[in-house]
């Protein structure tokens, strides 16, 4: 892996993982409880200044950081007000529910960045292929689509989709300086591409709304997919090769740093949105089984010590670094082959 890969992972991971405390941070500070150290990185403290109630400290090991709340542990609580132990069940679950929505705000707003950056599809012709069926037909550079066999089309796919599904001559309606053109054509089939074209392709356009829009569907299809995965993760159907740990990451980082900027943002965006649902999980030591916890002790109203809770955690964060460890090792090995 080169250096350059290593140094995009390590701040991409610090990055990702620093959005997601500020979220608990955020909630924290907004719902009145104490936050009692917020740290960037691991470790050995190398610098830290106190405002107010807060300790804000650098750690030696730069991977991320943490958020500390008052009450969060026994050791932690200081009785008053403040404390985490003093809110309402709906308050807790808003903090620990925070540091995912933050990583799912970041996908989208990253997804928006290179989307914008990209450009969007839009009903603009670009260029006409010499010879090809639109160019026969009289269509030009700079004509707006607006129908196809008499069908309006709102977007390029919408364009592209009607002409894959014509059948003979139909006719394509075009805005030209202003005024409507109607333009009989044909398309032909393109063995390139699997489908009927005629020779056209589309201008990008840098808009934000239209990136925003995209993006919000690409998280769902990201969603979706995440989703899957963990069915078949629980249910013992899926390959040792599609689970990587941070070595594993680091690695595709390094990968796409190769390809620019925008890749590397790209994937980031995905990464946070896949640590933000998976933070979610109703597990041990994960947010979700925090919440989990907090929805159980208040349908059981204190039958639940916090100690037994605190151990449940622990043993959680054990099988955690132990399943951390394993993947390490196994994505180390595949790298030296």
């Amino acid at each position: 892996m080169r250096a350059v890969g290593i140094i995009a992972a390590v701040l991409l991971f610090c990055a990702i993982i620093i959005i997601h405390e500020f979220g608990h941070f955020a909630a924290a500070k907004l719902s009145g409880t104490g936050v009692l150290e917020f740290s960037f990185g691991m470790g050995p403290l190398i610098f830290s200044k106190r405002k107010g109630e807060t300790l804000y400290s650098f750690r030696a090991v730069p991977i991320g950081g943490f958020c500390r709340l008052d009450g969060e542990t026994d050791d932690d609580d200081s009785g008053s007000s403040s404390s985490l132990q003093s809110k309402s069940a709906p308050v807790k679950i808003a903090i620990f529910a925070a540091g995912a929505f933050m990583n799912i705000l970041l996908c989208v707003a990253l997804l928006t960045c290179v989307f914008f950056y990209a450009g969007s599809m839009s009903n603009i012709i670009d260029s006409v292929t010499p010879g090809g069926p639109a160019e026969a037909a009289g269509i030009m550079p700079g004509d707006i689509v607006v129908a196809v066999g008499g069908a309006e089309t709102s977007s390029w796919t919408d364009t592209v989709a009607a002409i894959a599904s014509s059948e003979g001559s139909f006719v394509v309606t075009v805005e030209r300086d202003g005024a409507l053109v109607d333009i009989e054509t044909v398309a032909e089939y393109s063995a390139e591409t699997g489908r009927k074209i005629i020779g056209v392709s589309c201008r990008l356009v840098r808009s934000l709304p239209k990136a925003f829009r995209y993006s919000l569907s690409t998280c769902g299809e990201f969603f979706r997919a995440l989703r899957e995965f963990i069915v078949r993760l629980f249910t013992g159907k899926v390959a040792s090769n599609e689970v990587v740990g941070v070595v594993g990451m680091a690695s595709m980082v390094g990968e796409q740093t190769r390809y620019g900027v925008a890749s590397v943002i790209y994937l980031m965006a995905i990464l946070s949105l896949n640590i933000g649902c998976v933070n979610l999980l109703p597990l041990p030591a994960l947010d979700g089984g925090r919440i989990l916890f907090v929805i159980i002790r208040a349908i059981f109203r204190g039958r639940i010590s916090d100690e037994a809770e605190g151990y449940v955690h622990a043993a959680g964060m054990i099988a955690l670094l132990a399943l951390m460890a394993v993947l390490i090792f196994k994505d180390t090995l595949v790298l030296l082959r």
